[in-house]
């Protein structure tokens, strides 16, 4: 936030602010309630979903019928709102809100970074773009299938063989369908075969003896870490996309905040608890941090 608020395009942001203050103004005393207008965009937009749904265009009897549709639901929308229907209608309160966002989703969509905008972005988030590390290891796995007491039995031949060589130390856990030795394989993949629990495990693993036991989702292993390979950071023009999609997508919630917070200004926000069930102080703290 503190970033943007630096930037020069901020008065671009204000100035779409004023273009939704002016997109409800004209769109209040341009149509009146009792006057409904069927033009060139409702048209095209009618047609348009027809074919995506048809796969080819209307005939002039459907687009009729599409256009009368149209006006029936206009005027029963009208309606409603006359009887206040949409008061306190969580869909339409939902759907409203989207709508605002949408617009203002449209101006941050509009501020195209520049490449210094991205590689400050880059250097400041970096530690959302490093690779996971990777692990060269053994392991043999205590299956609670095959075990009254799967754990037990791997802490027991941990102190008993905390020196064994692979081969003698296999012969006590069970076979299953995925490999003894694991060769530079990175903590996503191995998360992915034997279940996120095990690369998490590994964390707390020292390397070059026997360690456990790591909890995955075939049951316990003990491991052997020969070699592990630190997260690295990817050049920044190989993940450049993913940065833009970033950048782009941070930048769209900060400014949506902004217009949040500029709208709010515009309202006093009161909180009416009379229950017992909250406590007083509470419902003080939200009264004065709501209206902050």
């Amino acid at each position: 936030m503190k970033k943007i608020l630096k930037e020069p395009f901020l008065h671009f942001i204000f100035l779409g602010i004023v273009l939704f203050i002016l997109y409800g103004l004209v769109n209040k005393n341009s149509n009146s309630k009792d006057t409904i207008i069927i033009n060139d965009f409702d048209v095209s937009a009618l047609i348009s979903k027809w074919e995506m749904q048809w796969k080819r265009p209307p005939t002039e009897k459907e687009l009729q019928n599409l256009i009368n549709l149209n006006i029936k639901q206009e005027i029963f929308y009208q309606e409603a709102l006359k009887m206040n229907l949409d008061h306190n209608d969580e869909i339409i309160k939902r759907r409203l809100s989207q709508k605002m966002k949408f617009l203002s989703n449209d101006i941050a969509a509009m501020i195209e970074p520049t490449d210094e905008d991205l590689k400050g972005y880059y250097k400041e988030h970096s530690d959302k773009y490093l690779t996971p590390p990777s692990y060269s290891l053994y392991q043999i796995t205590f299956s609670p299938d095959n075990r009254k007491d799967n754990y037990k039995d791997a802490v027991e031949t941990l102190k008993q063989f905390p020196n064994a060589s692979f081969d003698e130390m296999k012969v006590w856990g069970d076979a299953l369908p995925f490999s003894y030795y694991f060769e530079d394989i990175d903590a996503n993949e191995l998360g992915l075969q034997l279940g996120s629990k095990f690369p998490e495990g590994l964390k707390k693993v020292a390397i070059k003896q026997w360690a456990g036991p790591v909890q995955s989702g075939f049951g316990v292993h003990l491991v052997y870490i020969t070699e592990i390979k630190a997260p690295t950071l990817p050049d920044f023009e190989l993940i450049k996309k993913n940065i833009i999609r970033d950048y782009e997508y941070d930048n769209q919630q900060e400014i949506n905040e902004i217009i949040y917070q500029e709208f709010k200004k515009n309202y006093s926000i009161e909180i009416d608890i009379k229950s017992e069930d909250f406590d007083p102080k509470f419902v003080e703290y939200l009264q004065t941090e709501l209206n902050n």
